[in-house]
């Protein structure tokens, strides 16, 4: 008898333990995000590599997504009061300090080192020259940290940034892979005059970060997410990907 009983609770353990279906079968699942093209929109709809992450994710465990783009303070909004299940792309202190509870952290994209072609710069070299650039918000640590190394440093937009590079008007600039692969091929004359380094300079990261009231089984999704940790959505570069 207890030779039967063994690998019958062994097996109920593992049912108890892996990800379940039925649990979320018929379940509508609201995940909510801010337009951020191109990761969260593509054109007027959602759309992009943070959106096709969270539908894939959440449909493994059989939930039936639907994607809200709203501004930013009516998701988190929404999130507190149950309206919207998932934000997929706040930072753990914003999730945090709005009462959501953070899960994990989604590795987006290389950050990596732009320069002329004429003049190829190396990650290393980023800090000697005359001016760097760089697009965003999410910069101003890095930027604020190095400011006494360089003559001048600006945040700009990223079609600047290939601008004034091509253009010989900064010496380097700081971007998204997933951007720049973008503007890249939007733009071939400006790619033809621009060097990739193919060392990262940093990666970007968000979280993901579900309401108190989500309709999700985070347990099991914890679980998941132990067992197999999220791989980057963009591959992260390597010396001999350029």
């Amino acid at each position: 008898m207890l030779r039967f009983l063994r690998p019958l609770g062994a097996m109920l353990f593992a049912m108890q333990m892996a990800p379940s279906t039925a649990l979320a079968d018929g379940e509508d699942i609201v995940a909510s995000c801010s337009p951020w093209p191109p990761y969260v929109v593509d054109g007027e709809k959602p759309g992009g590599i943070l959106v096709e992450y969270v539908e894939n994710l959440l449909q493994e465990f059989g939930y039936s997504v639907r994607i809200d783009i709203f501004p930013w303070k009516r998701a988190i909004d929404a999130a507190r009061d149950g309206d919207v299940d998932v934000i997929f792309c706040a930072e753990e202190g914003q999730a945090k300090a709005y009462g959501l509870e953070y899960e994990f952290p989604i590795l987006i994209s290389d950050t990596i080192l732009l320069s002329h072609r004429d003049y190829p710069l190396e990650v290393p070299q980023l800090w000697n020259h005359r001016i760097v650039l760089g697009a965003g918000y999410w910069y101003g640590d890095v930027f604020e940290s190095r400011r006494k190394d360089v003559d001048t440093i600006e945040v700009v937009d990223d079609l600047t940034i290939l601008r004034m590079v091509a253009n010989k008007r900064a010496d380097a600039g700081l971007m998204e892979k997933a951007v720049l692969d973008t503007l890249l091929h939007t733009y071939p004359e400006l790619a033809q005059m621009i060097h990739v380094s193919p060392q990262p300079v940093t990666t970007q990261t968000f979280y993901f970060a579900t309401s108190p009231e989500t309709k999700i089984n985070v347990r099991h999704l914890r679980q998941h997410i132990a067992s197999k940790p999220p791989k980057p959505i963009i591959q992260q570069i390597s010396s001999n990907a350029l």
